[in-house]
């Protein structure tokens, strides 16, 4: 805990200094490149160094979380690296907030984006076990996007997960928004989809 209260200071002072753009971009490059890289490779094995970095930075700004989400749900192919940083780095930017709105309406909406299972269940492990090594406040992001990508894919667990977040932190707005949408049986299109001709 001591660890990463002194992790969380220095990245907040860091960014008061230098600005969030610059700092944020800083904190969150090597870390990513380590994620992408066991994401395609289907391993769920990251260092301890860069789980904290995750679990600290997505704490001091949701703007690496929302990079994280989108490395999920998005092809690699439309989302790479250097569009995740500028949702990392510059989340204000009109480029970002337009680019980002795409791509999560799309997801959302068009039934022929579907997720890559493997790649989702492969990050989903990643956060969970990011979660499971960080005390509070630190665990609470990596175990809503864990609850938002099993939702997007599909997965009933997904609402348990978001209860148990919003257990430990009631005003985590991503897991909130996961629950409310599991209980009331709102899912992506792909997913709706499937459920309907399942039922043909």
């Amino acid at each position: 805990m001591d660890d990463l209260d002194m992790m969380q200071h220095a990245f907040h002072e860091d960014r008061r200094m230098r600005g969030p753009q610059q700092a944020d971009a800083d904190w969150v490059s090597e870390p990513l490149d380590a994620w992408l890289a066991s994401l395609d490779d289907g391993s769920a094995d990251l260092e301890a160094d860069t789980m904290a970095a995750f679990a600290v930075g997505m704490n001091e700004t949701l703007s690496i979380r929302d990079a994280i989400i989108l490395s999920l749900v998005i092809d690699q192919r439309q989302c790479p690296k250097s569009m995740l940083m500028e949702f990392a780095a510059k989340p204000h930017s009109k480029h970002a907030k337009r680019r980002m709105s795409e791509l999560l309406t799309a997801a959302f909406e068009d039934e022929g984006i579907v997720p890559d299972e493997e790649r989702c269940r492969t990050g989903v492990d990643m956060l969970l076990t990011m979660a499971a090594l960080s005390p509070v406040p630190y665990c609470i992001q990596p175990m809503a996007v864990a609850a938002y990508t099993l939702w997007w894919l599909g997965d009933p667990s997904a609402a348990a997960l978001a209860l148990q977040c919003l257990i430990l932190d009631e005003d985590c707005s991503l897991a909130a928004m996961v629950f409310s949408a599991a209980d009331r049986g709102i899912s992506p299109a792909w997913c709706a989809c499937r459920v309907a001709d399942s039922a043909i």
